[in-house]
């Protein structure tokens, strides 16, 4: 029996011996040919990596002028495509090389490689290789598997960084650039499933490896003189103030229309900042804060990161000192929820908000430029029609988005108007309130800056739209005249101009002499009775422009590119 047990036992151990061996061979065999094909893409990938970062800086550009609308502006076009198209054909041109060179090597990697991850011809295999056809079969889908899996994800990295790193946050929170970025992927997914074959899909894994490490240590883009996104074309000031004492003045001297813009190149947001004190915190709520851009009595406005990401946002939170005052919270707590809800055109974007260790925060789109009162002070009044009108336009689309979810800004000043290199931002919200709620404050103690604030705001009566509408209209003036048309040398001055005496007549002549159809808007806005002025945003649009929404933006755009910075 001992004899027999093993005479019987000998032929199992070397069938197992030997199919244990055939198995080793075959992974070994895989090994290789794997190691070769990730040789061979990384070396093609090194020698065209010129053509890859002039296609990457290209993508750059597109994407950072697709963002700011500036695609529709005449002379704004977004670059030319050039270098991604060759991109896209140097890829193809490889693919194709790669499989015809794993046709003519018949071992077991490179058939498997030639094989789609879905219709892979695991009988022909099977047949070839002498190998059982639901083992090849599964092989075929797991290694299949993975390396789509690989490529997808090293992919979508790679278009990450890119539209990321060094880039200003309005083209990573792009939805149209998202949308592109989800199809992107999509079709990579059904044509890495059902098309390419392994080895192309491992191939490119390789590719967008290289890809995401060169677009991390992409150059920041330099900064254009151009009149696109991210920019703002620097243009002479009219010549009145070097003119001849003898010459007549004219009223106005038209802006010189905008040059022709160069190829673009984005601009990373840079926003002055102070280093940290000793005593503030370093992170707060997951972000990294580098830098203090402000501080105020209420809360302290801070440059910061979120850990593991590289776009900048600017979070606000409130002093240790004040996280007592349920007020304060509240009101904190309002401005967050509000800003939440507002549209991003022409607002400044909620990102997220939080509460750290009793320490709430808010982190918002980080945005270049500089307020609007702070711009008069240093380079005087808007002197360009096409920027006033675009300043005008931004401003109108910002509180037509607020009053439609039912909110009155209720603080619309020059020191909450942004100008950014993309256009006008409408700034805090933290005294807006419901139309159909409870005032925040207290009778007698209406918010707002006093000579923006409408007649209705120094009485009893509920605050409304119209009052937005009449500070829209202040703003305006402010804009074209550098003071508020109703700025006096004292607080019971400006009241009398408020409730009685109307607008100083030279600040209104101001806009008349720029956009004449314009001051006939912003007097009728400037109206003491609530019930005659516009009712609302909407309605203030309504008068302003009939254009269609793409067509509305272009205008801004082009007219934002005529003011001087």
């Amino acid at each position: 029996m001992p004899h027999l047990g093993l005479a019987v036992d000998q032929p199992i151990a070397s069938l197992l011996t030997a199919e244990s061996a055939s198995w080793s061979s075959e992974y070994g065999e895989l090994a290789v040919d794997l190691s070769l094909v990730v040789l061979l893409a990384l070396v093609v990938r090194l020698l065209s990596l010129p053509l890859l970062r002039r296609a990457q800086q290209t993508t750059r550009e597109r994407a950072a002028v697709s963002a700011s609308g500036a695609a529709r502006v005449p002379g704004g076009a977004p670059t030319a495509a050039g270098p991604v198209v060759a991109e896209v054909v140097a890829c193809v041109v490889f693919a194709a090389g790669l499989e015809a060179a794993m046709f003519f090597v018949p071992t077991y990697g490179f058939e498997l490689l030639r094989s789609q991850v879905v219709f892979a011809d695991t009988d022909g295999m099977a047949m070839d290789l002498d190998l059982n056809s639901d083992d090849v079969m599964v092989r075929a889908l797991v290694i299949g598997a993975a390396l789509l899996a690989l490529w997808l994800l090293s992919a979508h990295l790679s278009r990450r960084a890119l539209l990321t790193s060094g880039m200003p946050p309005a083209v990573a929170a792009d939805d149209r650039i998202r949308r592109q970025g989800l199809l992107r992927l999509g079709l990579f997914a059904v044509a890495g499933a059902l098309v390419l074959p392994m080895g192309v899909l491992l191939a490119g894994a390789v590719f967008q490896a290289v890809a995401l490490l060169s677009a991390r240590r992409l150059p920041a883009p330099a900064e254009s003189t151009g009149t696109t996104a991210g920019t703002t074309a620097v243009l002479p000031r009219p010549a009145t103030a070097t003119a001849p004492a003898t010459a007549p003045v004219p009223a106005f001297v038209p802006a010189p229309p905008p040059a022709p813009a160069p190829a673009f190149a984005p601009a990373p947001v840079r926003v002055p900042h102070q280093p940290l004190n000793g005593h503030e915190p370093r992170r707060i709520g997951g972000y990294l804060l580098l830098g203090r851009i402000g501080a105020g009595g209420m809360g302290t406005v801070y440059l910061a990161r979120r850990e593991g990401a590289a776009t900048e946002v600017a979070l606000k939170t409130i002093n240790l000192e004040l996280l007592d005052d349920p007020d304060l919270l509240r009101r904190f707590q309002r401005e967050s929820e509000v800003l939440a809800m507002v549209p991003g055109a022409y607002t400044a974007r909620v990102l997220d908000t939080g509460v750290d260790a009793g320490r709430p925060f808010l982190a918002m789109e980080l945005l270049d430029g500089r307020p609007l009162d702070a711009h008069l002070r240093e380079l005087g009044p808007v002197r360009s029609p096409e920027a006033l009108r675009a300043l005008a336009l931004a401003l109108a689309v910002a509180l037509s988005g607020v009053h439609r979810l039912g909110l009155v800004h209720r603080d619309l000043k020059p020191a909450n108007v942004m100008l950014t290199s993309a256009g006008p931002r409408l700034l805090d919200f933290g005294i807006a309130a419901l139309v159909d709620g409870t005032r925040l404050t207290m009778t007698g103690a209406g918010p707002g800056t006093l000579t923006y604030m409408a007649p209705e705001q120094f009485g009893e009566e509920r605050v409304g739209t119209a009052a937005d509408v009449w500070a829209w209209a202040c703003c305006v003036v402010c804009a074209a005249h550098g003071a508020s048309p109703f700025a006096a040398t004292s607080t019971g001055g400006v009241i009398r101009r408020i409730v009685d005496t109307g607008p100083e007549p030279s600040a209104l002549a101001a806009v008349h002499a720029l956009d004449p159809a314009l001051a006939a808007v912003v007097t009728r806005a400037l109206t003491p009775d609530p019930a005659a002025r516009p009712a609302d945003g909407s309605a203030l649009l309504a008068l302003l422009t009939d254009a269609p929404q793409e067509d509305l933006r272009a205008e801004i755009t082009h007219g934002w590119n005529t003011l001087r910075l």
